[in-house]
């Protein structure tokens, strides 16, 4: 079941003028239009708080749309679907730098700051609540890891940028570059209250909030991404054995996929792989919230994903480098790509299975190994139950999940000079039931990287975490002292928008 927070999220458009005229009249609390003095009184109202901040995480700017696109079309597994690949999304995948006007890139940058001014208030007003200590203390250290996450964002893709601590009460409040390992140290502070408070779990009510584990996990990804290999190592050994790795691969991407009042899948979300997730919901309405600002339970609460990357619109199909990545007779292949031939509707309740032609695809052909045909990607998609021409979805985005947290540690181990236990982090990855792929031998550094830069590639494929490994591995010389750069000539960091830059004096 999907939980309550994002299913009601909170009112938190509040207002931050105070009251004039009549003031003896209108000393009392306005109960219909709070403002950010008279709220955050009651741990119930600093809740409300915190699941705004989900919200914004959840909505197109981020996780909805923007988000992944800016990711996936930086990493190496996109190519793109055809003419039809909007031009702000083609400009991202084929230039080396995008113009500071990219609309995809802006909204990600905006979404991160409305997170932050959003964490920023509820962290500012937990110590004035008082009825429940320890809810109050959880709601903020749920406030400070999503805080921690949008700053990682904005730090691992843009490097220095402005950083604001506090509530933005005036558009006058503006603030200039900080250096990025300023900002680390304070995305590091913030993981680390995080964790200390966070529980390790929740009950289903409360299913897709931040835990301990989470908070540990995106520490570790943190001190990698900065080069702390050693720390990072010791965060991740936290989360490790506190989850496990489910048996089928494919329930790492599956959730609610409804047709009308027909549930077609319940999913297999918030399972003991997930160790953070953002929650989207099949209302079966072909809803999405185009305007980016939808928020409450009447909003729509679904992804444009299985969309995107779909073959009806068919934006953004696997790059031929990317499927030439998969060993001969890994099963992953399979569960990462769709391709002609291939059966779909295979678990749906009638009208299966059907058989991939190309006719039937909008999407431009690849090539893997010399064979041309039309592919396209599999995860987060949903045509094993629906083959639908426009259906907005209601997986959820799994942002961390426990294999990603082992291959992170098999590279730890790998910079910190021991290849043989990044090996048996890696071939606890490659011995999932469903995938049973042999097991590695490890025995130099240069080894244990290349084994850990393939099995990433293959396991976490357009999982919006390839473009933040290329960034980490470019920094460290990898391209082409280990393997050639899939991205030649790209630059690391994205300009900052125009839209900040023409308004903010403090940037030059």
């Amino acid at each position: 079941m999907k939980f309550n927070l994002i299913k009601s999220t909170s009112i938190f458009a509040l207002a931050f003028a105070g009251m004039t005229g009549c003031q003896n009249k209108l000393d009392v609390t306005d109960q219909n239009n709070p403002t950010t003095a008279s709220y955050f009184k009651t741990a119930a109202e600093l809740q409300n708080g915190v699941n705004g901040i989900y919200s914004i995480l959840r909505g197109g700017e981020l996780v909805g749309r923007e988000w992944f696109f800016t990711h996936d079309m930086r990493s190496a597994e996109c190519a793109a679907g055809g003419p039809q690949l909007e031009q702000p999304r083609a400009e991202l995948l084929n230039q080396a730098s995008p113009s500071p006007s990219n609309s995809v890139m802006s909204n990600v940058w905006t979404g991160c700051y409305h997170m932050i001014n959003r964490a920023n208030l509820v962290i500012a007003k937990g110590p004035d609540v008082t009825d429940d200590a320890a809810l109050r203390d959880r709601l903020v250290g749920e406030a400070k890891f999503l805080r921690a996450w949008a700053y990682f964002e904005l730090v691992s893709m843009w490097g220095d940028v402005p950083v604001y601590t506090e509530v933005i009460t005036s558009s006058t409040d503006f603030k200039g570059k900080t250096a990025a390992a300023d900002i680390y140290s304070l995305v590091i502070a913030d993981l680390t209250e995080a964790a200390g408070v966070l529980p390790e779990s929740y009950s289903s009510a409360d299913y897709g909030r931040a835990t301990s584990g989470a908070a540990n996990a995106l520490l570790g990804r943190a001190l990698m991404q900065k080069g702390d290999y050693g720390p990072a190592k010791d965060a991740l050994l936290k989360v490790y054995g506190k989850y496990s790795l489910v048996n089928n691969y494919l329930w790492n991407f599956s959730g609610d996929i409804v047709d009308g009042n027909t549930v077609l899948s319940t999913g297999h979300e918030f399972n003991e792989e997930s160790v953070f997730e953002v929650v989207f919901v099949d209302r079966s309405d072909n809803n999405f919230n185009w305007g980016y600002n939808g928020e409450g339970s009447t909003s729509p609460l679904s992804t444009v994903r299985n969309q995107e990357y779909g073959i009806t619109w068919g934006n953004v199909i696997p790059s031929d480098k990317f499927l030439d990545e998969f060993e001969d007779g890994d099963p992953r292949y399979k569960f990462t790509v769709y391709e002609e031939g291939d059966p779909i509707l295979t678990s749906a309740p009638s009208g299966g299975p059907l058989t991939l032609t190309a006719d039937m695809m909008n999407i431009a052909a690849s090539t893997r190994k010399g064979v041309t045909k039309k592919r396209f990607f599999r995860k987060y998609n949903i045509y094993e139950y629906l083959n639908a021409t426009s259906h907005y979805g209601g997986i959820n985005h799994r942002l961390i999940r426990y294999a990603d947290v082992l291959l992170m540690l098999a590279e730890c181990e790998a910079e910190v000079g021991t290849p043989g236990q990044a090996a048996t982090y890696i071939n606890l990855v490659r011995a999932r039931p469903t995938v049973n792929m042999p097991p590695v031998t490890l025995a130099s550094k240069e080894a244990a990287l290349k084994a850990v830069m393939h099995e990433r590639t293959v396991e976490l494929g357009i999982e919006s975490v390839n473009n933040i490994d290329i960034l980490r591995w470019r920094a460290r010389g990898y391209y082409p002292s280990i393997m050639a750069d899939p991205k030649p000539g790209q630059v690391d960091m994205l300009p900052i928008p125009s839209a900040e830059t023409s308004t903010n004096p403090m940037i030059n």
